[in-house]
């Protein structure tokens, strides 16, 4: 398949009105020990509403770096595994965000488990496409808010959230540094034929990596992991281009946290430069 037909098919995939009305509700749903938390909800394409959390420090001033964060699969916006992180990098002077990616959390109509990511690809390929324009409608929402500073915006994706935060990185060069947890190239293929091989290509991490270049990109991996391979996890990094750092840590993929985050703190710092 020529480039050009490849650009018109990301196009249609991942195209969306730029103009549609978000017809946002923002309120605040927490605040302890310096910080605030807010819940936010934005329409995306198909008239989806897309929830999410916005944390940041209570007192802080000036704008600050956004870190986007994506949450792992059959997790959603709330789940600690998202929530514990942020914690620590908004404390330390950025501003966090996490939404329900699609067909998790409040936007599920199902019980959401491993098994479906094997036994629906086609499910796993609308899922997919639509959390790309979500993160993309999520990040024009934020940027017009007086506290972010939208020249210095971060996305971090754990599993799942890193396989599809792939190709919203590669897509939108607003995002300027990327940490991807537990995630590389596919290691599941789609329903076969034709279509099944255009919706690999729309979705496969690896197709996505060459387009980061010029941007910080950092992999975090686990030595033993045995659903995303480090053979899988190789395939993405080497698709990068510089700058860029490979995290090997001696963990599997379900024992990946707490020790997981510990390079990905100081690789934010550095590339959205905060922190002191």
């Amino acid at each position: 398949m020529s480039n050009d037909t490849t650009n018109l098919l990301r196009e249609l995939a991942f195209g969306y009105d730029r103009d549609l009305p978000f017809d946002a509700k923002i309120a605040q749903a927490g605040e302890g020990g310096g910080m605030t938390v807010a819940r936010f909800e934005i329409t995306s394409r198909y008239d989806d509403r897309v929830g999410g959390l916005l944390m940041q420090l209570t007192d802080a001033e000036g704008p600050r770096p956004l870190i986007l964060v994506g949450h792992p699969g059959t997790l959603d916006k709330s789940s600690d595994y998202v929530l514990w992180p942020a914690e620590q990098w908004v404390a330390r002077g950025a501003i966090c965000a996490t939404i329900d990616q699609a067909g998790h959390g409040e936007r599920a109509r199902r019980p959401v488990s491993m098994e479906d990511f094997q036994r629906w690809p086609m499910r796993r390929l609308d899922q997919t496409l639509q959390t790309v324009v979500d993160w993309m409608r999520t990040l024009d929402y934020l940027s017009e808010r007086p506290e972010i500073d939208a020249e210095r915006v971060g996305f971090v994706g754990f599993s799942m959230g890193g396989m599809r935060g792939a190709p919203f990185v590669g897509l939108d060069d607003r995002v300027k540094a990327a940490s991807f947890c537990i995630s590389g190239a596919s290691t599941i293929a789609g329903r076969g034929g034709v279509a099944g091989e255009l919706g690999d290509q729309l979705t496969d991490p690896g197709a996505y990596a060459p387009m980061m270049a010029g941007r910080a990109v950092q992999v975090v991996a686990g030595e033993r992991d045995d659903l995303i391979t480090p053979e899988a996890t190789q395939r993405f990094y080497d698709q990068l281009s510089e700058p860029k750092e490979l995290v090997w840590l001696p963990c599997g993929h379900w024992d990946f946290m707490p020790q997981g985050i510990k390079p990905v703190g100081p690789f934010l710092e550095q590339a959205l430069n905060f922190g002191g």
